[in-house]
């Protein structure tokens, strides 16, 4: 979002490129973008906590002459300049993101500004190793042999894909876009492609906030400190050539964008914000691994909801029959996943590489983009339990409670409590109870059961209500509210 854009030779700065430029978009042409590296502020601030054996000694030589740079521009009023060097290492390590486990140049900062936001760059250990590089010079002149920027091992593959996805939308020609925004039952500007860029490109731009002025000017500065490490490792020879998705995987994308454009508009803490932020982002992996595999592969019985799939989750403390069936739908959901990787044509391809079998093909499809990634991605965002073991199933969390109300209700939005169910149905497929429930244990050929049900004290309503979200008028009428702003 925040990273220069290329398509077929036109440069863009915004979140998004312009929409007539996406309709416009040239066949078989790929996005180009160019996130910063900051090697210099990489090694300030993760070479000290990173891996012994991710370190070289010319990494080391640079730490120290960086240090000792930082340490003669420091200007302070009182203490050492020992002392502030270790303020600003403990504050920098605070803001630690993914890959902790690996080289320091690997490693990303938590985005809480977009100057924090830098492309995942490899270590090449083996080559170093075989040459021997003497100095931080002869590392930047031959940059690209010892650094590696386009590997994408675990940084852009997710990231690529929702963006485009995105943009899939917007090129989507009205007479479509109008048919699915009534399956998912959308009202107003929702329904507006144009107006749903327009505050889509806000959001994205609303990140840029003066009360985090004073942290960029201090990652501009220390990146700065060496401006050589930063003018090689930053030229116009570094873009990055984006992956591909499916061009009809926009309808997940559609949704994708309603629920960000709400997460936005809401009321909140911009730390909490970024948290649900992952929080959606990791749903959407999961609704598109499902919807993708139901339009490929498709299903013995036709869903009720429009992406064609349908999860059955239980609440914490649920009784054993009801864990019992939410494990049922998760292993037929894998069944699901498996069938459509398994189609002729996939096969045919898989036999014709020249390069891998084509069980190792599959064993690498599973990981990546089949079950296996369902489940890793399930479990870390604890919606399937229990993380290692038997019985694996589907459950409601409150973290993930609390996403669906903002991403499923406009800021002060109320709904009543089936209302909410249903949403939750047309959006993500997710059953829980009452008729959404029913559909969903025959989707996943499961017998019809009335004890499945539960008659009154449901253990979501509990769990909207200790969130407060859940107001009950009547023993049999409640209002699910997002409090979280005003309606608009």
């Amino acid at each position: 979002m925040f990273s220069q854009k290329d398509i077929a030779g036109e440069k863009t700065d915004g979140p998004l490129p312009p929409i007539d430029k996406l309709m416009l978009w040239p066949s078989k042409q790929k996005l180009r973008y160019k996130p910063p590296i900051k090697l210099g502020l990489k090694l300030f601030s993760f070479f000290g906590i990173s891996r012994v054996d991710g370190k070289h000694e010319v990494h080391e030589q640079h730490y120290r002459h960086l240090i000792s740079k930082l340490n003669n521009a420091i200007i302070f009023n009182r203490g050492k300049s020992d002392q502030v060097l270790a303020y600003l290492d403990d504050f920098l390590r605070g803001f630690q993101g993914a890959g902790f486990n690996r080289a320091w140049c690997a490693q990303t900062f938590y985005p809480i500004s977009p100057s924090l936001l830098t492309q995942e760059t490899i270590w090449n250990e083996t080559i170093a190793f075989k040459d021997h590089p003497n100095t931080w010079e002869e590392m930047l002149d031959r940059f690209k042999k010892y650094f590696s920027v386009s590997k994408h091992r675990f940084m852009a593959r997710g990231g690529e894909v929702l963006y485009l996805q995105l943009c899939n939308i917007f090129r989507m020609d009205k007479a479509t876009q109008q048919e699915w925004a009534d399956k998912f039952e959308l009202k107003g500007d929702e329904r507006d492609l144009e107006e749903l860029y327009k505050q889509i490109t806000r959001a994205f731009q609303s990140f840029k906030n003066s009360y985090i002025s004073p942290l960029d000017h201090l990652v501009d500065f220390l990146e700065t400190l060496d401006r050589r490490t930063h003018e090689k490792t930053n030229n116009e020879n570094y873009w990055l050539e984006a992956g591909w998705c499916p061009e009809e995987s926009w309808p997940e994308g559609y949704l994708c964008a309603i629920e960000l454009k709400r997460l936005f508009s809401a009321t909140l803490d911009p730390i909490e914000r970024l948290d649900l932020l992952i929080t959606g982002c990791a749903m959407q992996v999961l609704r598109t691994i499902c919807a993708q595999s139901i339009r490929y592969g498709g299903s013995v019985r036709i869903s009720e909801t429009p992406l064609g799939y349908e999860w059955i989750l239980c609440t914490p403390g649920s009784p054993m029959q009801q864990r019992q069936t939410a494990q049922r739908s998760l292993e037929y959901i894998q069944g699901v996943i498996q069938k459509a990787l398994w189609q002729d044509d996939l096969q045919a391809n898989a036999e014709n590489n020249p390069r891998k079998t084509k069980q190792a093909l599959y064993k690498e499809a599973d990981t990546k983009y089949g079950f296996k990634l369902l489940l890793s991605l399930g479990k870390k965002l604890g919606i399937i339990v229990p993380y290692t073991g038997p019985g694996a199933h589907f459950v409601m969390t409150d973290k993930l409670m609390r996403y669906l109300v903002i991403a499923l209700l406009q800021p002060g939005e109320r709904v009543t409590y089936q209302d909410f169910l249903h949403r939750m149905y047309l959006h993500y497929g997710l059953a829980i109870e009452g008729v959404e429930l029913a559909n969903a244990m025959r989707w996943s050929e499961l017998p019809p059961n009335n004890a499945m049900q539960e008659i009154k004290g449901s253990g979501f309503t509990g769990m909207l209500r200790a969130g407060g979200f859940l107001t009950e008028l009547s023993d049999a009428w409640s209002v699910v509210r997002n409090p979280f702003g005003d309606s608009q």
